[in-house]
């Protein structure tokens, strides 16, 4: 699979990038297909569809119709939405019986992941959630690494990184992020090992009203505060204590000294990535 760094041009330049080297994946001419014949993308990254915009969408359809096919691939006699999501679920609200389509006859899982993810990933209306999510699944399924990703999306390694940091809150802390509650931006501040409650705090930058800087100062309070309850308990040199809080940050996860050993935890496959990266980007 090509490595190229994503422009603006949407789909259409994701397909001609495959399709240079899978030659049997091309979509047919348009053609009309039947709605109830169609099935949602098992891949789709997006998890939540705006009402509202579906409604005006559809009430757009009613009156000039659907101005770019839809894309589509066989399978086991139905089809499955490739692109255009959005545009059969107004349709149906429209009342249409079928709509105008572009269908693959031969589309491997992969390549349809990859364009269904690479697509969401440009749009402006996925949440941070679904957008962390999307990336993990390049990483997790498609041989990914986070500076693979970083090129193929046009975003720097840090910022991708950032976002998969995410998916490590609890899962009530995403679903705020999710609806809006709390800013990815605040969310991050809670990624600290030494906040042991981020549910917690979360809820109280959301109560308070706390924007992204807000959040990043109270989570070091909040630091501050577990650094001197530690050091009235704990005999830790000052200069040790200092470099295992920078070890902490870079690696975004626990490092503590036990008898004159650094112990760095981890719990998922990710978190190794991650540090592997941080010590040495080209490593992996």
């Amino acid at each position: 699979m090509g490595k190229k760094a994503m422009g603006g041009g949407g789909l259409a330049s994701i397909i001609r990038d495959h399709s240079e080297n899978i030659t049997a994946e091309k979509p047919g001419d348009a053609t009309k297909i039947l709605l109830e014949l169609i099935d949602a993308n098992p891949f789709q990254p997006r998890k939540h569809f705006k009402e509202e915009s579906l409604h005006e969408l559809a009430e757009s359809i009613k009156q000039h119709g659907i101005l770019e096919p839809v894309l589509l691939r066989k399978n086991a006699g139905r089809y499955q939405i490739v692109s255009g999501e959005r545009r059969v679920r107004a349709a149906k609200l429209a009342g249409l019986n079928e709509i105008e389509a572009r269908v693959f006859d031969l589309l491997s899982d992969k390549t349809m992941a990859e364009w269904a993810i690479i697509e969401n990933i440009q749009r402006e209306d996925l949440n941070p959630i679904e957008i962390a999510d999307s990336y993990q699944q390049l990483l997790d399924y498609h041989g990914y690494t986070h500076e693979d990703l970083a090129t193929r999306i046009n975003k720097s390694r840090v910022a991708v990184t950032n976002s998969l940091r995410l998916l490590k809150l609890p899962e009530q802390v995403k679903e705020w992020i999710g609806e809006g509650k709390l800013s990815a931006g605040a969310a991050r501040a809670l990624l600290s090992p030494n906040i042991k409650n981020p549910e917690k705090v979360a809820r109280e930058i959301i109560e308070k009203g706390l924007s992204a800087r807000e959040a990043e100062v109270l989570a070091q309070k909040l630091e501050k505060s577990k650094a001197k309850k530690n050091k009235a308990g704990s005999a830790t040199n000052p200069d040790m204590q200092s470099f295992l809080n920078f070890l902490q940050n870079a690696f975004g996860t626990k490092v503590e000294c036990k008898k004159n050993a650094i112990i760095i935890h981890y719990s998922s496959y990710s978190d190794l990535t991650r540090i592997q990266q941080s010590i040495n980007p080209r490593a992996i």
